[in-house]
């Protein structure tokens, strides 16, 4: 079984899937469609991908959507709403029944302020994630991760999964804000995600800098609290699942049990079918 934990899906911007400004005003250079994504998965051996809700389309996520919808046996889905908003509870809830959405990503690398994540006005979109049994997935720096412990401390049963490392910023080292990922290791409904591997290095392949924060997260969450992407669509051209080469073939420290469920059980255990 190998589950691709992140990719990004998006058209060009033509009706009826059009793009907007809530969370980018950046445009793509070229498209990443769902066809193709099927193509690549097909090519590399990948069983299932999640779906994260791309910036271009915002918090409409009526493609990503659509995606599952014509291909629910390969995808699933995790929603961009604004959980600020009145009614982002229940807009998940709706998007949850009506089109199997498992799941939101909270977004706080975005803001200078983060401690919405731990405000009153969000327990009701908390306790709708237990009450539905789905995941966040948490795209902020590791200097935000204490704005979060309180709500992984409030909700031991909703389970929390860190994009891409925390962000590390390496020339900090491991003893830098990164520190802060591994010491909330203590939760146990917190997973991480290393994914984005060549994004946050600064060398060639293999992108060895990156790997002493890897096998820091192997140490601190072990293999079963950690997930892979392979990186999709970076590079189209190229078709290779870069994310999961790096994790198969580079990282001498990983036994096959880790790149198991690296590549694919954890996400398994975290999505499993869609409902």
């Amino acid at each position: 079984m190998r589950i691709d934990s992140h990719v990004h899906v998006w058209t060009m911007g033509s009706l009826p899937f059009t793009h907007n400004d809530e969370m980018s005003t950046s445009r793509p250079k070229y498209p990443g469609l769902v066809e193709d994504l099927i193509r690549y998965m097909d090519q590399n051996g990948i069983d299932r991908t999640v779906l994260i809700q791309c910036m271009y389309h915002g918090y409409d996520n009526s493609y990503m959507c659509d995606c599952m919808r014509r291909f629910p046996d390969r995808l699933h889905g995790v929603a961009l709403i604004d959980p600020v908003r009145p009614g982002a509870a229940e807009k998940l809830e709706r998007l949850h029944g009506e089109h199997g959405v498992q799941g939101m990503r909270l977004y706080p690398i975005k803001d200078k302020d983060a401690s919405w994540l731990s405000r009153d006005d969000q327990t009701a979109l908390w306790e709708t994630a237990k009450r539905l049994g789905v995941p966040f997935t948490w795209f902020g720096r590791c200097h935000q991760i204490p704005l979060l412990e309180p709500m992984l401390d409030r909700f031991p049963e909703v389970n929390v999964i860190v994009d891409h490392l925390g962000e590390p910023v390496l020339p900090e080292g491991l003893d830098g804000s990164f520190r802060y990922l591994l010491q909330a290791a203590k939760y146990p409904n917190l997973y991480v995600k290393a994914t984005r591997i060549d994004g946050i290095s600064a060398q060639s392949w293999p992108h060895e800098d990156v790997h002493p924060y890897v096998e820091a997260v192997l140490d601190a969450f072990g293999s079963r609290r950690m997930l892979g992407c392979t990186g999709f669509p970076e590079d189209p051209q190229r078709g290779e699942a870069v994310g999961f080469r790096v994790i198969e073939e580079a990282m001498d420290f990983l036994s096959d049990e880790d790149k198991a469920w690296i590549l694919g059980k954890t996400a398994d255990k975290l999505y499993g079918r869609n409902p």
